[in-house]
């Protein structure tokens, strides 16, 4: 079967521009491209004339979006806020004050549309992290945050306690050296995960080991109401979200500052 790839490219033109909504508002010239986002609705871009072309911006609706489920402030920070920095920069767009935006050439307005449209979709994803995370991802994005604050020589990945009886048993998920008692940090992300820190901690304390522990949850509401409760029993100091990152660092430090 021959194809006209002519007649194909002008059906594809025809049919993409018959998609695309153009209207003025106020200063801007709105356009609504066939592209949408999670949540069922079209981006809309915001033109207005710039020097030698066009300045593109999202009006803040990409970050506003984001907002109905997430909380920004903590959303945008740690293994995240560095992605979100990762796809602005991919894309050769801007953010600022919540805007996503960028300023093009007039022969190049159709792709920067297409550059803000595909940024704004790739950053409303972010929002997904905290619903499917899984295991191996949790761990990760939880050891780039600790190394913000911890020297990597200080951090020890799968910590064996010694001098316990059936050490292998009950390994640390990271040990983290400090001038006083050692200090153990649990990721915990699942049911099982958090049943599993808390026998550990409660193995080292039938052993008379002295040590502080730490707990770092993906969503502490999402476990179960008794799992979550001995864990919290268990625990020294706890925080309930990995997005807390900024909580999750100030208790750190606090804890590495302790003296010996």
């Amino acid at each position: 079967m021959t194809i006209n790839v002519e007649s194909l490219k002008q059906h594809l033109c025809t049919a993409f521009c018959a998609d695309v909504r153009v209207s003025e508002k106020n200063d801007f010239i709105r356009v609504s491209l066939p592209l949408t986002g999670r949540d069922g609705d079209h981006h809309t871009i915001y033109l207005k004339r710039a020097e030698g072309g066009w300045r593109l911006s999202d009006m803040g609706s990409t970050l506003m979006r984001l907002s109905y489920d997430n909380d920004t402030n903590t959303l945008l920070t740690g293994p995240r806020g560095k992605l979100f920095d990762q796809i602005l920069t991919e894309s050769g767009v801007r953010e600022e004050d919540g805007e996503i935006y960028t300023e093009v050439q007039a022969d190049r307005l159709l792709n920067g549309l297409f550059q803000i449209g595909q940024s704004a979709s790739r950053i409303e994803d972010l929002g997904l992290w905290s619903k499917s995370r899984v295991e191996s991802t949790f761990k990760e994005d939880l050891k780039s945050i600790l190394l913000d604050v911890v020297s990597a020589d200080d951090i020890e990945e799968d910590y064996i306690v010694p001098n316990i009886e059936n050490a292998s048993l009950y390994p640390i998920d990271f040990h983290i050296k400090t001038p006083g008692r050692p200090l153990y940090l649990f990721g915990v992300n699942t049911a099982d995960r958090a049943r599993i820190s808390t026998i550990v901690m409660q193995h080292l304390i039938q052993n008379s080991h002295d040590f502080d522990s730490f707990v770092v949850c993906s969503d502490f509401y999402t476990l179960p109401r008794a799992d979550g409760a001995r864990l919290m029993n268990a625990a020294n100091d706890m925080v309930q979200s990995l997005d807390n990152v900024t909580d999750l660092q100030r208790k750190l430090k606090h804890r590495i500052a302790q003296p010996a």
